[in-house]
């Protein structure tokens, strides 16, 4: 490719809403065209990453079992409706919709778990067929709240997802592994260092799934993890062990105490270290957060009034609370908000900030975290304004009928199960597998005939990479401050080759030429700037551009050398008969790095 025929336009200056690294050098070095909020052009060059990034993924999960088709991004309502997740999804806001000239009401796919399972019931009818898996590559669509960070949080998207199906779950379980490996061998390939996390399955469900994590200070995830054991989670999903409370001077038996306008923890500590209990902290307090969450049973929509219990010092993980009501309720959760003032009102018989597990709470469900069993005597909401009980014991002391759950957000700092330390960092989401079981297929009667000449439901697992997400990732944790750096195989050019001489220079112009031509003919990415452009100029710009090799054809032409270079390295001086063998050598050479890293995995 001839530069002068690449429509490049790259800017000096970062873009103003431009908040992180990818966002802010993709849409400088001409890659990502903003078209409206959460909607972006990719551009050639990127439209080029993201055909290299496609076309390793798929082979990745072909290697591992999947088949390539292409499924609607129009959906039909009867068939999530089959599933249950329209109301879900309608209540939550997730998916766009539209209609046709007819009236009739389809979902733009956020994925399409129905879809297939509605594929694989027409196709797949024994178990001499199974195990079945199918994937594509396609167009998905969110009803993003707030876009924003360039490709991290979009309205619209490129994502892979593929579809397993089982006669049992010990198959699904070999699969589930394969893809796993897949993933790690996809990202090893991409030039990523990808890690894979214990996650929440969220709306889409299941029994068990694994988040894929892209390591970066600018991820919105937070995971905890302890790389002595090896435990990975995400914060949403991740468990830990809460170090114990250290002794004070609570009395013996609860204490009906005023605390006088002190609502926040904070406050009602400091008024009761200056009133008796100078050693009381807020890791001796019992914190109440109160909750409405909205659950589909098999009886319709129910709205449920909880309560949720953790140590003062601690916060409530609200996925895991809304996972404790679901299953409790035997439903679907649909939402999940803080009770309004009035309703904590109703709750408690108390202004805001007096609730506790004591008499006078009433709810649904009351759930008090794990790790206060046993906790000794704390300091609890009297349900009374302007009032805590004082030295309350909760096993001793509790007048509602409560259930021990796993409610508190794991931090840095907590002891995982063999008793180390855990730490936190954040990362990018990648992709995410799940372990889905029969709640598509029970649920869609999809079924196939068994060895015992009955009918069964699939078991089914899901799997998912954001094709486009992961280019963002990869500029995250490659770029510099000139710009882009990427791996070789993603790169949308492997090399391009800069004459840099006076125009006319004939010398330097057949070098040029004479590289370019070998390079294209062994098979090379390549791109000559032949622009009309001063040297510094066309340095900058592939700096900023992030091609991985480069080729100047400058002043030691006469010589009979050109200078090579490594994105990022010293560069070195070859003759110019050897110029196009060197950048083979080098491509070749980080190739065989990734792929030596994609062999690996285990």
């Amino acid at each position: 490719m001839r530069a002068s025929r690449m429509n490049l336009a790259t800017l000096r200056e970062d873009p103003a809403e431009a908040e992180i690294a990818s966002h802010r050098l993709l849409t400088r070095a001409g890659y990502l065209h903003k078209s409206g909020a959460g909607l972006y052009l990719y551009q050639p060059l990127l439209k080029r990453v993201i055909d290299r990034i496609a076309r390793i993924v798929a082979e990745e999960i072909s290697r591992a079992g999947g088949l390539e088709i292409t499924m609607p991004i129009l959906q039909e309502q009867e068939l999530w409706e089959k599933s249950g997740r329209w109301a879900q999804y309608q209540a939550s806001r997730t998916m766009l919709t539209v209609k046709d000239r007819n009236g009739q009401l389809f979902g733009l796919a956020p994925t399409a778990e129905e879809v297939v399972t509605d594929y694989a019931a027409a196709v797949v009818k024994s178990y001499k067929q199974l195990p079945a898996c199918f994937f594509q590559q396609n167009t998905k669509f969110r009803d993003e709240i707030r876009p924003r960070f360039g490709l991290m949080r979009v309205k619209e998207f490129i994502m892979m997802d593929a579809y397993s199906f089982h006669a049992s779950p010990d198959c699904l379980d070999k699969t589930y592994e394969a893809m796993r490996v897949a993933y790690l061998r996809a990202f090893a390939r991409l030039g990523l260092t990808a890690f894979a996390v214990e996650a929440d399955t969220g709306a889409i469900g299941g029994t068990g799934s694994h988040e894929f994590m892209v390591a970066a200070e600018v991820g919105e995830d937070a995971i905890i993890y302890n790389p002595a054991s090896g435990y990975a989670a995400n914060v949403e999903r991740a468990t830990g062990i809460v170090p114990k409370a250290g002794a004070w001077s609570a009395p013996a038996a609860a204490q009906l105490t005023l605390t006088p306008k002190v609502g926040t923890i904070a406050d009602v500590m400091a008024f009761l270290q200056g009133n008796g209990f100078a050693d009381v902290k807020a890791e001796h307090s019992l914190k109440c957060v109160l909750f409405v969450l909205t659950v589909k049973t098999d009886k319709g929509e129910k709205q449920i009034r909880t309560a949720a219990f953790v140590r003062g010092d601690r916060d409530v993980n609200e996925v895991k609370l809304g996972n404790a009501v679901a299953r409790g309720a035997r439903g679907a959760l649909l939402d999940l908000r803080p009770m309004h003032p009035d309703e904590v009102r109703a709750a408690t018989g108390a202004e805001p900030g007096f609730a506790g597990p004591g008499e006078g709470l009433t709810v649904d469900f009351c759930y008090i975290d794990q790790s206060l069993k046993e906790a000794g005597p704390l300091v609890a909401g009297a349900n009374k304004t302007d009032h805590h009980l004082v030295g309350f014991v909760i096993e001793r002391d509790a007048k509602v009928q409560f259930r021990w759950e796993d409610l508190v957000r794991t931090r840095a700092g907590d002891l995982d199960q063999r008793g180390g330390v855990l730490a936190e960092r954040r990362g990018i989401e990648v992709g995410h597998i799940f372990k889905l079981g029969t709640k598509y297929s029970a649920a869609m009667k999809a079924e196939f005939l068994g060895p015992d000449q009955k009918l069964h439901p699939f078991v089914m697992g899901c799997y998912g990479i954001g094709t486009s997400r992961v280019a963002a990732a990869a500029v995250e944790q490659h770029n510099d401050g000139d710009g882009l750096r990427w791996p070789v195989s993603i790169a949308p050019y492997h090399c391009v080759v800069v004459p840099a001489g006076k125009p006319g220079d004939t010398a330097i112009e057949q070098a040029a030429q004479e590289i370019y031509g070998k390079l294209t003919k062994a098979g090379i990415d390549v791109v000559l700037d032949d622009r009309d452009a001063k040297p510094g100029v066309k340095f900058k710009d592939w700096d900023l551009v992030g091609i991985p090799l480069r080729v100047v054809c400058g002043r030691g032409i006469a010589e009979g050398k050109v200078e090579f270079k490594i994105r990022g390295g010293e560069s070195k001086d070859v003759p110019v008969a050897d110029a196009a063998a060197t950048v083979i050598e080098a491509y070749l050479k980080a190739i065989e790095t990734l792929e030596n890293a994609a062999d690996a995995v285990t």
